[in-house]
């Protein structure tokens, strides 16, 4: 495989992934800046519920969608309608969990206001359902541009909106933001069933082979994926318990810079996982793992420049964006500049896996990445609070890349030697596209 042919098509990837850079922009110039500490990490707890749904959902109804879609001689109508059968029924009776949750999930967090905003999630749910669809059969065919223009009108509706609402003196809460939300990914879902609507090959009935094969699929994705979901957000559900959510506000004024590392990891699987999957069932194995040495060591070294602002000049950085606000956010973001080192294995290696069917593997890996997360949150965040959840966020992002790579390299033979000597691939790509440029 050249490696040229996917990276040519991640200039709109990078742009599309470049969408959540530009709506963290907004987040923080104008509702961190803005919003009261309380209601800034009421809505942090809020948008962490809904992305872990949201996460679960993907894993167990749209990973399956992603992965069947994507290969040759796809029966796309049954897996569509499959996909859209799982996909309803998993956020139905998650919407009925957290409707039934709301009034302990305030003591819990010890917020009294969190209740009324739980009841919003549902609707949420509800709002960015055929977006999130659409955009995964999007990915699966490769139809980046669509893909862009679907995240654009969120990305970048929402920000707008809540500068809207700011200039007429009506933005001041953790529902006013919700409330913006909900119309940006409402737009969102449109828009994807506009640009996919000739893929959305739906029948009335799934064929039952076609909802077995998701659900053998589903089942052990959507164990895969609570660990990278709770390892991810659990800090901030177990910051809120033994803290609240002041201190949940100080700790996502930090994090809100790991969507860097987040957008990289999703640029990733937008190619990865596909093209992993396709290569594969094609039995061209010795091009799945020239793939995986290139990506590894292009994601590794496109995101060192992260590492230096992070770790030399987080106070400017922080004293600069929030004016004043949340001074504790430097010493947080300098831990987070290490993630560099470990996101790109994690990323990458978790995404083949799934593209080589290893769902079953995934399951097991997810098992124990969430035990190793749970207990680094546990220990760090009492004592230390939220210094002690990046600690921990750090210390699970480690042990997930390292045994993330355990189980890769019993398919994909990797060594360091090699990733690091696919260096003159990306010398010869550069001069090849120099040169074709002059």
């Amino acid at each position: 495989m050249e490696f040229g042919k996917y990276l040519a098509k991640g200039i709109w990837g990078l742009a599309d992934k470049a969408l959540p850079v530009v709506y963290g922009v907004g987040y923080v110039w104008l509702v961190i800046r803005v919003l009261p500490e309380e209601e800034f990490g009421n809505f942090v707890l809020v948008q962490e519920v809904f992305l872990v749904i949201s996460g679960l959902a993907t894993a167990f109804a749209l990973q399956p969608l992603l992965k069947f879609s994507s290969e040759e001689n796809a029966r796309l109508g049954g897996i569509v309608s499959a996909a859209l059968v799982l996909n309803a029924f998993f956020i139905a009776a998650a919407s009925l969990v957290v409707a039934g949750c709301s009034a302990p999930a305030g003591k819990i967090f010890n917020s009294p206001s969190l209740t009324p905003l739980m009841l919003y999630v549902p609707a949420m749910l509800a709002a960015s359902f055929f977006r999130n669809f659409t955009l995964t059969l999007l990915q699966a065919q490769f139809r980046v541009q669509e893909v862009f223009w679907t995240d654009a009108v969120h990305f970048v509706g929402a920000p707008f909106l809540v500068w809207v609402m700011s200039r007429l003196h009506m933005f001041d809460s953790a529902l006013d933001l919700v409330t913006i939300n909900l119309v940006s990914l409402s737009a969102s879902s449109l828009a994807g069933l506009w640009f996919a609507r000739k893929l959305m090959r739906i029948g009335i009935r799934p064929p039952m082979d076609a909802v077995r094969q998701m659900w053998d699929y589903g089942k052990y994705s959507l164990g895969g994926v609570v660990s990278s979901l709770f390892s991810t957000k659990a800090d901030s559900f177990i910051l809120a318990a033994f803290t609240g959510p002041v201190q949940v506000a100080v700790y996502s004024s930090a994090k809100v810079f790991v969507r860097v590392y987040e957008m990289a990891a999703q640029v990733v699987q937008m190619f990865v996982l596909p093209a992993a999957s396709r290569l594969s069932s094609q039995g061209s194995f010795a091009s799945l793992k020239a793939m995986t040495e290139k990506s590894i060591l292009f994601l590794t070294l496109g995101l060192l420049p992260v590492t230096v602002v992070f770790l030399a000049f987080p106070e400017i950085l922080v004293r600069v964006l929030y004016a004043g606000k949340y001074p504790e956010a430097g010493p947080i973001l300098r831990i987070f500049s290490f993630l560099t080192f470990v996101v790109p294995l994690a990323a990458i290696g978790s995404n083949v896996l799934m593209g080589l069917g290893e769902a079953r593997l995934s399951f097991i890996l997810g098992m124990e990445v969430l035990i190793a997360s749970l207990v680094a949150f546990l220990v760090c965040i009492p004592p230390w609070g939220a210094m002690g959840a990046g600690t921990g966020y750090l210390v699970a992002s480690v042990v997930t890349s390292v045994l993330t790579v355990r189980f890769l390299v019993r398919h994909v033979p990797l060594t360091t030697a090699a990733v690091v000597g696919r260096t003159k691939d990306i010398r010869t790509f550069i001069r090849n596209r120099l040169r074709d440029i002059h």
